[in-house]
């Protein structure tokens, strides 16, 4: 599945950024103040942000003036955006094109920072992935992982041979382990491109945790974050299908 995820990033990369890069979007007005909170230091750390897309949080951490940045993304186009972003800010961070489930990116010696948003549904074997964090990171780092909630991604539908699903099939299937395939919302709202199957995996809050722990991680936060208050008169549906079914669970890591 790993072509398949790449081809449809390489597609999506361009109305992702912009449906992402809004002020009010999930990354800016739900997940990120979150992560802010949960942030260690950074200042002169070594940074690894894996699927790292446009770079958008890549260059948030640049801005506490670390050692360096590492972003690491599967998507060519993806990263031809973060190239060009990094251009017009004069920034240092490097970009990477691989797929973070090789275990050859965590070769080039150790982070005091790790970090991902939103990647390791499309990862099948998260066990491996987590281990190979827990080597790449320094004794006293510390890693941060934004994870699609379990409870949204068992919403996805179960993949039927590409047919597309339908709106009742949006439906939780947590236990379900099939392979999931949906339409994102930055095609499904765009007109500018034709709508394609996305496909990933669903892993539960089980599967997550028990890798962590397996990895030798010691688990010192969890948190779920709440949409913005004003958002209850300002988006009420977006506010009302947040808190019904959460996007995000975000965890802070040490060895």
């Amino acid at each position: 599945m790993k072509g398949e995820i790449e081809k449809n990033w390489d597609e999506m990369a361009r109305v992702y950024e912009d449906f992402t890069e809004k002020d009010d979007s999930y990354s800016y007005a739900i997940e990120w103040p979150c992560i802010q909170k949960m942030l260690p230091p950074l200042n002169n750390k070594r940074i690894l942000d894996l699927g790292c897309s446009t770079g958008r949080y890549s260059f948030l951490f640049e801005k506490e003036n670390p050692l360096s940045v590492v972003g690491v993304d599967i998507s060519e186009n993806m990263l031809d955006i973060a190239k060009e972003k990094a251009r017009l800010r004069g920034s240092k961070v490097r970009f990477i094109k691989a797929d973070i489930s090789d275990p050859d990116i965590f070769a080039n010696g150790k982070y005091d920072f790790i970090f991902s948003s939103t990647t390791f549904h499309y990862i099948e074997d998260i066990k491996s992935l987590f281990l190979n964090i827990s080597n790449a990171l320094d004794d006293n780092g510390v890693c941060i992982v934004s994870l699609m909630h379990p409870v949204y991604t068992a919403q996805y539908p179960a993949d039927k041979n590409r047919e597309f699903p339908s709106d009742d099939e949006w439906v939780v299937r947590y236990l379900d382990k099939s392979k999931r395939a949906y339409i994102q919302p930055w095609i499904e709202y765009n007109d500018d491109i034709e709508n394609f199957l996305s496909t990933s995996y669903h892993h539960t809050v089980s599967d997550y945790f028990n890798a962590i722990i397996d990895a030798g991680f010691r688990i010192e936060r969890v948190e779920e974050p709440y949409p913005p208050e004003d958002w209850k008169q300002k988006y009420v549906s977006r506010y009302n299908a947040f808190i019904e079914t959460p996007s995000y669970m975000i965890l802070r890591l040490s060895k």
